[in-house]
């Protein structure tokens, strides 16, 4: 009887030896799987004081900055991906497969010089639909990409004969980092504090920060409020351009706004998608990290073009542009 109860006691210590093994790899995966994520280094970006404190004045201060928006090829993708059809305003719309353009946006600073909003889809995709994407849940998790030869981004720019000087990110979502790894790499790229590459080792991954050392992270809580947005960074320091904290899309999502003589054009990234997002004022879809607050998100931006009907949109993945009509 006492060796039965032994072999019993040697059992049960085997079983919580093996739970905690097991707990313990658990735990070490993540680690593991997003690992080019945290072997960046991250900078504080340096942001200059603002020049103006509050919208009137911004807009009554143009500055000579231009913008340029290209498709670097089409995404196919789930409606419920990139909209909320849970919404209350939703519940007609039928799920289905969508096609949209995947948006770079160059901007030209007199004075300054060219930036780049996002880095859209590398070249690869013109031969595979998910890129350089590798890993078990690519065809999962993933959309599908399609491009014509010669129109990603680093193309574009070179028949243009536009020489970048840095690249602000909405977020780090593969369809506006891909673009990257044709890239140079030694020019600054900004993004919001705490946004995550989702890059994960054997599960989805594509490398496309390969090759850069060090990422720019904008502090938001060093900025100042522009209602009805939150936190917001005068980047250059002249009121040409602003960084505005956006988090629900992700975690540290970025809106932009160009205050040029030209135009007044707010580029939304994902907080909004398209043009008919705007109309309907539904949200965007599980692609988001908080879905709540990517629609607070959206309902800001639509208060805001309406207490300022001549400022333009640019969407994260439409090239409509919302105009002065709406």
């Amino acid at each position: 009887m006492k060796q039965n109860r032994g072999f019993l006691n040697i059992k049960r210590r085997n079983r919580v030896m093996l739970a905690v093994s097991v707990l313990l790899i658990l735990s070490f995966i993540p680690l593991v799987i997003s690992w080019r994520s945290s072997s960046l280094q991250r900078l504080s970006f340096s942001a200059p004081e603002a020049s103006y404190n509050n919208w009137d004045d911004i807009l009554l201060h143009p500055k000579p900055i231009t913008l340029q928006t290209y498709s670097t090829g089409k995404m196919q993708t789930p409606l419920s991906a990139i909209m909320n059809l849970k919404h209350e305003q939703a519940q007609a719309i039928e799920d289905e497969l969508v096609e949209f353009p995947v948006i770079v946006t160059v901007i030209q600073h007199e004075a300054l010089g060219a930036y780049l909003i996002d880095a859209g889809l590398d070249a690869s995709y013109t031969h595979n639909p998910y890129g350089s994407l590798e890993g078990l849940l690519v065809k999962r998790m993933s959309g599908k990409g399609s491009q014509e030869p010669n129109t990603h981004i680093a193309a574009t720019l070179d028949k243009e004969n536009i020489q970048i000087q840095g690249v602000w990110l909405t977020h780090l979502h593969p369809d506006h980092t891909a673009g990257i790894l044709d890239l140079p790499k030694d020019i600054p790229y900004v993004m919001g504090k705490g946004e995550r590459y989702p890059n994960f080792k054997f599960l989805i991954h594509g490398d496309h920060l390969a090759g850069i050392d060090e990422l720019y992270e904008i502090d938001f809580a060093e900025g100042i409020d522009l209602p009805p947005f939150g936190k917001s960074i005068d980047v250059f320091g002249d009121g040409s351009l602003w960084a505005i904290s956006s988090s629900g899309h992700s975690k540290g999502h970025v809106l932009y706004f160009i205050n040029g003589i030209e135009e007044q054009i707010l580029v939304t990234g994902d907080a909004c998608n398209t043009l008919y997002q705007f109309d309907s004022g539904i949200g965007p879809g599980y692609y988001s990290s908080d879905l709540e607050q990517a629609q607070a998100e959206l309902d800001r931006i639509i208060a805001f073009k309406e207490h300022y009907p001549e400022i333009k949109l640019v969407f994260g993945h439409d090239l409509q542009k919302g105009g002065n009509t709406m």
